[in-house]
């Protein structure tokens, strides 16, 4: 299998696979979702299961659809319990991939984390990892966590670089290359999280990682940027090249992602991860694209 570097190349990729995962979307009667989500089942990606207000899905505005076999409805008005059924079908295997609908976050995450009937298992730590596809970037780039996890401790960090790494693998990248992201590329301990990074460096001189590449602290011009990179005369092996960008906190990651959306015109597909299996979690603002991406991402690690 070849590198995926586009979402161009992921659809491509998957309709050549041509098996369709079963996908499961709690309260699924927002317009924006419901494109998306028709779009992967137009395309072969998907089985879709709508969990919600039957009146609400069926509605014009939300189903100009032709009926389709690969398109099930399932009347549970009621935001909470669509929620609680649609994590059920994912625990029992009734469904490869859940996704939000109109859900607020705090309802969906409860779901996911109950110890009895969630799909966190103990010890996992639940994070989200996005790729991002940049105008002015040679291929995807994957990055965590710009939504879940605040200010990541050290074990939380390994498990986001973890599977980040996992998901370059699934996306046919055969030895990513992980860059740690910080406003300087000085290893001065004293900085914020900065003892974060020494300590991951030697994991991954040990072996931790596996067969990858990886350095940090690195600012984001010798991350990906190899012109603008040279230019500060600093080795690194991963200059301007950079598969997988690991944020200090989620802040830096939010504001990177929104900053390129809004004026470069990136588009990003994003999961939550350290769950059972996929869960596609966009916000309201995201556009149909952004969720189809997220879908299609799914599809790839489901």
């Amino acid at each position: 299998m070849n590198s995926i570097s586009s979402f161009a190349e992921l659809a491509t990729h998957l309709k050549d696979v041509n098996i369709r995962r079963r996908m499961v979307v709690a309260n699924a009667v927002d317009n924006h979702t419901l494109e998306a989500v028709f779009k992967a089942v137009d395309l072969g990606l998907i089985e879709a299961f709508l969990i919600g207000d039957v009146a609400s899905i069926e509605s014009p505005e939300l189903f100009e659809h032709n009926p389709s076999p690969y398109i099930h409805i399932i009347d549970i008005p009621e935001v909470h319990e669509a929620t609680i059924e649609a994590v059920r079908m994912v625990k029992s295997g009734e469904a490869d991939i859940l996704m939000k609908g109109l859900v607020n976050t705090d309802v969906l995450l409860r779901a996911i984390l109950d110890k009895e009937k969630g799909i966190l298992p103990a010890g996992n730590v639940l994070t989200y990892n996005a790729a991002l596809e940049i105008p002015n970037y040679h291929k995807l780039l994957f990055f965590s966590d710009p939504v879940v996890i605040p200010s990541p401790n050290l074990y939380q960090r390994t498990a986001m670089i973890k599977y980040a790494i996992q998901t370059a693998y699934k996306f046919g990248i055969t030895k990513p290359k992980i860059a740690m992201i910080h406003a300087t590329e000085v290893a001065n301990p004293k900085i914020h999280y900065m003892q974060d990074y020494l300590d991951i460096m030697q994991m991954w001189r040990e072996g931790e990682f596996g067969d990858v590449i990886m350095d940090g602290p690195l600012d984001i011009f010798l991350a990906l940027d190899k012109e603008r990179g040279s230019i500060k005369k600093v080795q690194t092996p991963v200059l301007g090249d950079t598969d997988i960008a690991i944020f200090p906190n989620f802040e830096s990651a939010n504001i990177f992602y929104k900053g390129l959306a809004l004026f470069a015109g990136a588009q990003m597909g994003g999961l939550l991860q350290g769950t059972t299996n996929p869960v596609v979690l966009t916000s309201r603002s995201e556009s149909i694209d952004s969720k189809f991406y997220s879908i299609a991402m799914a599809c790839v690690l489901s």
